[in-house]
């Protein structure tokens, strides 16, 4: 189909905008790249942080963690969580080799770096360990870019064992083609920098090289790169990075609860609660994000359960009955987790908009005929599980249809630096937003030419 036969488009106002780190980060950032040539790099929105209703699990980077609250508490060892476990571990191999970074003079003289080289391959290569084993466990600081100079420098002079190089043509007309030395520890090297300065958008370009170099670390770079594109609200891509993670590790729990999470966000109710149980069915009991996937299964259970039961004993009645059951017991078991949270943490989850929707549901109470609330549940429950029909089945446009983004600011052939624009509505039906014209020639093509305006 031609492009003229696609239906023009309508901004919708945008939300978001973008948000900028430290300059002295991104400064060194730019002279640490796979491409070896300086660049000014834009730092892209982060919006991840502690419970909240967008899937952030794994990508909070160097911010506040709930496992250290353990550690602050006591508390550590009354829970056997194997991701507790893990950060502890990642925390103090990061320590340790921070230490002995502190040991080595600061500068790039060929000379302090021979004299200090096999220190500078020893702690870097910790410190990779340490990021690779848990991001949140790792604190980027200025001493460490200054290791990444260091190493960087190492491995051009000495080329060591398992280095590799890569060609790449430059940009500038005639000017000619790069070849650049790298290792598998300064490739994550740069992932880290990146990821830590909240720079996504080159942080997933790094992340592909990683992910189609590297076969031992691709289930993580993925992990890493699901998180970016999340960061970016790209919500299709992150699905993807997602379902690749678990094709090939099948027994990481957490991938569910965050596929939970972008489902219920997007408003995917059947693929979020097919997620969320599949988490809660495998997840320790006291895994942090237990809470919001218990209150995310009984929201979504019951708005799942069907309408208009008017006979006590029929089927849809039934089924109604079988669904509020299900719903209830969710949340009390919600609850319960919270509870367990809090012995442990000291604090209460979050009150994001998962836990927020449910507290509403099932706390509310109906008034009975004397005026006074009901203590049935029941018919507030129904009346709340109409509402979140409508929600689920009307949600407000605030994505791209064929790309997932919420606005038009990453798209091809927009600058990153640029503000975000608004998504632009089809004027036909009004149903659908893009990001940009190509997304909606794409859609048009692909799907929305046979459902426009029926």
């Amino acid at each position: 189909m031609m492009t003229d036969d696609v239906p023009s488009l309508e901004s919708v106002p945008a939300t978001d905008a973008m948000a900028t780190t430290d300059d002295v980060l991104a400064e060194a950032t730019g002279k640490i790249s796979l491409k070896g040539k300086e660049k000014e790099h834009v730092h892209d929105e982060n919006c991840q942080h502690d419970h909240a209703r967008e899937p952030a699990e794994p990508a909070e980077p160097q911010g506040r963690n709930d496992y250290d609250l353990l550690a602050f508490r006591g508390t550590k060892d009354n829970t056997t969580d194997p991701l507790v476990k893990t950060y502890f571990e990642a925390r103090e191999l990061f320590t340790n080799a921070m230490e002995r970074l502190n040991l080595i003079p600061e500068g790039s003289d060929p000379d302090l770096i021979e004299k200090h080289k096999d220190e500078i391959v020893s702690v870097t290569s910790d410190l990779m360990r340490a990021f690779l084993m848990d991001e949140k466990a790792c604190v980027m600081n200025q001493r460490i870019l200054k290791l990444a100079e260091q190493y960087e420098i190492y491995v051009q002079k000495y080329n060591p064992e398992g280095t590799s190089t890569s060609t790449t043509e430059s940009e500038e007309e005639g000017a000619e083609t790069q070849t650049t030395i790298y290792t598998k520890d300064s490739v994550v090297f740069v992932i880290w920098i990146l990821f830590s300065g909240q720079q996504f958008q080159h942080c997933v370009q790094t992340l592909g090289f990683a992910i189609s170099e590297f076969e031992s670390l691709r289930t993580r770079m993925l992990e890493l790169r699901a998180s970016s594109h999340m960061a970016l609200r790209n919500y299709k891509a992150c699905v993807e990075d997602l379902e690749q993670v678990l094709a090939i590790n099948p027994d990481l729990t957490e991938i569910h609860s965050m596929l939970g999470n972008v489902n219920y966000a997007t408003h995917q109710a059947q693929e979020a609660i097919s997620h969320f149980r599949a988490f809660v069915e495998a997840a320790h009991p006291d895994s942090r994000t237990l809470p919001n996937a218990y209150y995310a299964l009984a929201t979504l259970t019951l708005q799942s359960a069907p309408s208009g039961a008017t006979k006590k004993k029929s089927n849809q009645a039934l089924k109604q009955a079988a669904a509020l059951r299900d719903a209830q017991a969710y949340y009390q078991k919600a609850k319960a987790a919270d509870v367990r949270f809090e012995e442990l943490y000291g604090v209460p989850t979050g009150y994001n908009e998962i836990k927020k929707t449910a507290a509403m549901a099932f706390e509310a109470r109906s008034a009975g005929r004397n005026g006074l609330l009901s203590q049935d549940s029941t018919p507030a429950l129904l009346e709340a599980s109409e509402q979140l029909k409508k929600s689920f089945k009307s949600p407000a446009i605030s994505s791209c249809a064929n790309c997932g983004r919420p606005d038009n600011v990453a798209n091809e052939g927009r600058s990153v630096e640029l503000k975000p624009k608004p998504l632009i509505k089809c004027a036909k039906c009004s149903k659908v937003a893009y990001c940009s014209r190509p997304c909606q020639i794409n859609h048009w093509n692909a799907a929305h030419k046979n459902t426009c305006k029926k």
